[in-house]
């Protein structure tokens, strides 16, 4: 089948629903009465922290309930992408850095310092960085994508949207049920859970799911000492349970309780441009593909040291709701505890280059207690609370070089021809055999061998930790006047206050090289000092380089983990913020089945701290000789994120409620977006001054009345998400983005879903689903690089099944990825191979089968 196959099945899929509204209003007058045929159900949504019709929400709401998602496959935040549109997913060097971006705007997650442009929200209780709220999410009663700043009802760090999880509640009537799926990878999964009623006024629920499959990628381990063959694997278990209390009609608490325990491999990139560093890395025995030889979707990857994953994560929450009367009070506490260890084969390749073990990881504990009171003053549907979260959260980072790190510098500097470049030249700068240039003879220093200049096991092996803590604490009110029958008139306001603290514990065992280094030029290395670029220059002729090629060998003979300056500098930083966000908005029932909107709305997302080593902070680099000096601080602070944002839709029911059609327009305008960018070398975190992303989103559900069981849902959403225009500022990697489409960014989302359920017996039916996705092109590096485009692509996930007209048992086949579609999730620079770029692949397709009962 080709892509015009592809694309032709996919867009009429999306057209049935246009196509068989039409016929429908045409045969209007020679169908059936009104009343013997269907009409969608009304969704009740907690967009707005009440309940209220889909339809009735004056912002742009997606929801998703049990069955669509049980159908549609979506256990975990990332398959949500097959169904929303405007909504992208993905995941990097493990499954904990998993980014969600709506409309174009998100936060790259490799850095715990910075907070999630969209927010995940689990039963009332916010995460607040990106790969915390990613796992199983057990049973679903319904999912919620908002679109736009929520700023006002959900606080900071939902400046691009928010996805809003709701599970299922304990209930007080008994039932449960089981499931076994088998697929291929050997893919092995079971789960079940069991509700009812442990009392008269209590009801418990218990959702307990483990799951195995084997890696998509085929791995070649070199000379070890890695040993698992496959990566991209799965191993998890989770626990979910709960308590509900009802008491009196009046007042009720639900406990919640969840574990989660993962140990699996994951994530490698693949090479897709080895125009590089291919030769060198495999004369140190790799086995990258070399320079027009690359295959990235043969999912082969090479890495000698462990991809171990080990995360941990429990927590638990409480939510109380009291009638008092005159409004509801509700208080929802939570306690969160996030752990993940994180082994990484940090040059992607077979040689022994570098890497990080599984003592490098994240600590997250958080404690976040809400109040609310909400009720109804005459027209006034009035709301107002207080929030509070203090989060703690520590990260262990090492960077520790491999037995080859050595003997590869060498490679790299002298082009493939020296393996002693870096002993010699270390050598010459300790003996005084650079003399005659300035360089005088160091001090007790003992000549290196090679492969002691930059020895294994060197760099921050021994590791660095950031610790940080926040407090944030806010007051809001959100409040809806119905001025008329038809017209209501919305404000919100939300008043945040935050504070954070931060340090660091830099350890740099010695590394020869860098030691003679930072000995001759100073600590800072500030090898364009003019004390030292007189010295470089003799220096650079009489080794046959120009003073440029001279400063970019002894800048990569002690890169940021070699660098004693970290010990000596540190940071010990607070930084305090406050922000005023809100919305105002109007919407008008021009008749009961079609209402108009408009909006308002300000969204901010934290400040923070970038918890990594860099020598760049933006587009400047690091001043390390003022730091010391104590004329400057170390830049490890970033600014507040600030979104504007503009919203008009409508949203509409048709024939009898046959259809739903909503649409929004939007324009948003992003002050001091954050960035956060790597080069190959370090991530760095800068600040653009502006990004705006506009578009519309037209979504459609209908149900053709002359055919029962059919139900066609779909979405086309255009969205522009740019860089403004900004003077050149020096730095190749920041100009590179003026003007710019975002990355992982496209310009057309288009999503669709056929469902149909039919009798085949008296007991039994029929099931067949199905659900595509269509994206345009986008880039999918940080830099925009060329390689890292990804042309537009579909993906199909199919389903079809048995079961019985009760429901008490059922039989599904399913495909994922039907298509087996090839595509990048994200391309990046290879660490430390310049001219190379390296993949995260999507996966590949899957396919199973389900055994459900339910009792």
């Amino acid at each position: 089948m080709t892509n015009r196959f592809y694309r032709a099945s996919l867009l009429a899929a999306a057209s049935t629903i246009v196509i068989s509204s039409a016929a429908y209003a045409q045969g209007q007058a020679d169908d059936a009465p009104v009343q013997t045929r269907r009409g969608v159900d009304e969704i009740t949504v907690t967009a707005q922290k009440r309940e209220q019709s889909l339809q009735d929400v004056p912002l742009a709401v997606a929801a998703y309930d049990e069955d669509l998602l049980e159908k549609a496959s979506v256990r975990d935040i990332k398959d949500l992408i097959i169904l929303s549109p405007s909504l992208n997913v993905t995941s990097t060097s493990n499954e904990t850095v998993t980014t969600a971006r709506i409309r174009g705007v998100g936060t790259v997650g490799d850095n715990p310092g910075l907070e999630s442009s969209v927010g995940i929200v689990i039963d009332g209780v916010i995460r607040n960085r990106n790969g915390v709220g990613f796992g199983d999410l057990g049973e679903i009663e319904r999912i919620e994508v908002l679109r736009g700043p929520q700023g006002t009802l959900f606080g900071k760090n939902t400046s691009a949207g928010l996805i809003n999880v709701v599970t299922k509640k304990p209930e007080f009537e008994f039932s449960g049920y089981g499931e076994v799926e088998y697929g291929n990878y050997d893919n092995i999964g079971v789960a079940g859970s069991v509700t009812g009623p442990l009392g008269e006024n209590v009801a418990g629920r218990l959702y307990v799911a483990h799951r195995e499959r084997d890696g998509f990628y085929d791995v070649d381990t070199g000379a070890g000492p890695r040993t698992a063959g496959s990566d991209y694997d799965r191993d998890y278990t989770t626990v979910r349970g709960q308590l509900l209390f009802e008491p009196s009609e009046t007042f009720s608490v639900r406990l919640v309780g969840d574990y989660t325990d993962r140990d699996e491999n994951c994530c490698l990139g693949v090479t897709i441009n080895s125009q590089g560093t291919a030769g060198i890395v495999n004369a140190l025995g790799a086995s990258i593909p070399t320079n027009g030889n690359e295959d990235p979707f043969s999912f082969d990857a090479n890495a000698n040291r462990s991809t171990d994953q080990l995360v941990e994560e429990w927590g638990v929450s409480a939510e109380a709701n009291w009638d008092l009367g005159f409004g509801t009070l509700t208080s929802i506490t939570s306690w969160r505890d996030w752990d993940a260890q994180t082994a990484q084969d940090t040059d992607f390749t077979g040689a022994d280059i570098f890497y990080r073990t599984t003592d490098a990881g994240y600590t997250f504990e958080t404690f976040t207690q809400e109040f609310r009171l909400a009720g109804q003053a005459g027209a006034v549907d009035w709301l107002i609370g207080g929030f509070y979260a203090n989060e703690d959260l520590q990260r262990r980072d090492q960077l520790i070089n491999g037995a080859a790190y050595e003997t590869y510098i060498s490679l790299l500097l002298s082009g493939g021809t020296d393996p002693l470049f870096v002993a010699n030249l270390t050598n010459g700068f300790g003996t005084g055999a650079f003399a005659p240039f300035g360089f005088p003879a160091l001090p007790g220093f003992t000549p290196v061998a090679p492969g002691q200049a930059l020895p294994a096991g060197g760099a921050n092996a021994a590791g660095d930790v950031y610790e940080q803590n926040s407090e944030s604490f806010a007051v809001f009110t959100h409040n809806v006047w119905s001025v008329t029958d038809r017209l209501d008139l919305t404000g919100g306001l939300r008043f945040t206050m935050e504070d954070k603290s931060a340090e660091a514990d830099f350890v740099t065992p010695v590394s020869p090289a860098c030691s003679v280094l930072e000995q001759q030029f100073g600590s800072a290395l500030a090898y364009t000092a003019p004390q030292n670029i007189s010295r470089i220059v003799p220096l650079a002729g009489a080794l046959g380089v120009t003073p440029t090629d001279a400063i970019t060998a002894f800048s990569v003979m002690c890169l940021g983990a070699q660098r004693s300056v970290f010990n000596e500098i540190g940071f010990d930083q607070d930084r305090e913020e406050d922000e005023v966000t809100g919305v105002v908005a109007a919407n008008y029932r021009f008749s009961d089945d079609l209402m108009g909107y408009a909006s308002y709305s300000r969204g901010y997302k934290a400040g923070g701290f970038n918890l990594d080593r860099f020598n760049q902070a933006g587009a400047n680099a690091v001043d390390f000789q003022a730091i010391l000096d104590g004329n400057a601080e170390y830049p490890a602070q970033f600014e507040e994120e600030v979104v504007d944002a503009y919203e008009a839709g409508v949203k509409s029911e048709w024939f009898d409620n046959a259809l739903r059609l909503n649409l929004s327009l939007f324009y948003q305008d992003f002050s001091d977006f954050q960035l956060n960018t790597f080069n190959g070398l370090a991530f760095f975190v800068t600040s653009v001054d502006e990004v705006t992303s506009k578009g519309f989103e037209l979504e459609a559900l209908f149900l053709p009345p002359d055919i029962e069981g059919l139900t066609l849902q779909g979405s086309v959403a255009y969205n522009d998400a740019r860089y403004g225009d900004f003077a050149p500022t020096g730095t190749a990697d920041v100009d590179a983005l003026s003007g710019k489409q975002l990355s992982l960014a496209p310009n057309w989302y288009v999503n669709s879903s056929i469902d149909y359920e039919t009798p085949v017996s008296a007991n039994l039916m029929a099931l067949f689903h199905l659900d595509g996705r269509w994206v345009s092109e986008y880039n999918t590096g940080s830099d925009l690089d060329q390689p890292k485009q990804q042309e537009g692509f579909f993906l199909f996930n199919a389903r079809v099944g048995v079961q019985t007209a009760d429901e008490r048992w059922s039989l599904e086949g399913w495909v994922q990825n039907l298509a087996d579609e090839e595509y990048y999730q994200v391309g990046f620079d290879a660490p430390l191979q310049p001219g190379s770029q390296n993949a995260f692949l999507g996966a590949p397709r899957t396919y199973g089968v389900t055994l459900r009962s339910r009792f």
